[in-house]
This record gives C-alpha cells, structure tokens and sequence, in this order.
C-alpha cells in the first residue's frame, strides 16, 4: 500500500512538472509563435527544464529522495524527448529552411543554364552537353518536388529529394556563399580602415 501510494505520489509530481514544461514551452515556442534561433530555443529549453525538475523536488513525495531519482530521471528522459520536437517544429518554421531545395534546384538550373552556355561559346561541347542534361535533371526533380508538396502523394520521394538538395548545399553552395560573403565583408573593412587611414 504504502509503495503503491509513493509511487503515484512521484507519478503525479512527474506529470505536474512535465505539464509545466509543456506550457513554458508553448509560450515559448507555440504553433503561433514565430522562428527562434537554435541558441535562443536551447536557452529556453534548459530554464524550462530547470524550473520544471525544481519543481518536481519541491513536491513533497513519500519514499524519500533515493526513490525519487528514477522518477526525476524518467521526467528529464520526457523532456528531452519533447525538445526534439520543439527543434523539428521551430525549424519547420524557418522560411529557408523550409525553401532550401527549390532553393537548390534553381541554384544548380541557373548554373547549369550559364556553365552550358560558356562550355558551348568556347567549344567544350562534351562539357556543354552535360551541364544540359544536369540542367534538365533538376528541372525534373523541381517539379517532382513541387507536385509531392502539393499533392501529398510520394512523400518517400520528396524526402529523398529533400535530403539530396540538402547534402549539395551543405557541401557545395553553403561553403561558397560564406565565402562569398566573407570575402566581401573582409574587403569592405580594409577599404574602410583604408579610408580612416587617409582621413587621419
């Protein structure tokens, strides 16, 4: 009787403090809530998490503390189960994230479409022919994509078209735009401290 009654004693207080993480977390990070940064949504998740695990100590509960603990474990285990949903949900909320592979795909028709014209001007015609048909590729793969969101329908295949725009623009685009762009900012602070120089 009495570990029975200790046992929903814990049970209630795991509840109650999972419930309060919940909704810490929805006020937070809610279906109408906007974008958070993956810094911010970690933030959040581990005050949450600590108020919530306080919470579930300050509860008086029979047993004592060592019985407890499997309990406090089992609540820890449950909220970060939850954040891995918070995490999928926030991301799908991030526009690029979401606009990644059209995206992609456009990126690779426009460079297929220049690359195929520059091979074809100075007679790399072999070259030229395979930027074409790269070109017509994604194209294909486009419209797949389009017709899977739209549709709902080969859900397996978005996926899988989804994971290969996202391995090209995590090893391929992603480095040359922060290249790009690093680039550019590193040369736009040299001609500044150029221009102090002078000034000075």
């Amino acid at each position: 009787m009495l570990q029975a009654t200790a046992e929903a004693n814990n049970l209630a207080a795991v509840a109650s403090a999972k419930d309060k993480y919940t909704k810490d977390m929805e006020q937070v990070c809610g279906g109408d809530k906007a974008y958070l940064s993956p810094d911010e949504l970690e933030k959040n998740h581990n005050q949450t998490k600590e108020a919530a695990i306080n919470q579930f100590r300050e509860v008086r509960k029979m047993g004592g503390t060592e019985y407890s603990q499997d309990y406090e474990d089992k609540l820890l285990t449950e909220m970060e189960e939850s954040y891995e949903q918070y995490i999928k949900h926030n991301d799908s909320k991030n526009l690029f994230n979401v606009a990644r592979t059209p995206i992609t795909l456009v990126t690779t028709i426009l460079a297929m479409y220049i690359l195929s014209g520059m091979c074809g001007l100075v007679g790399f015609y072999s070259l030229s022919n395979l930027a074409n048909m790269l070109l017509v590729y994604a194209i294909l793969l486009l419209c797949t994509w389009s017709y899977v969101r739209y549709s709902g329908k080969w859900v397996n295949v978005g996926t899988w078209i989804d994971t290969g725009t996202g391995f090209i623009w995590v090893h391929m685009y992603g480095p040359l735009y922060k290249h790009l762009t690093g680039s550019n900012v590193s040369t736009q602070a040299r001609k500044i401290k150029q221009a102090e120089k002078k000034g000075k």
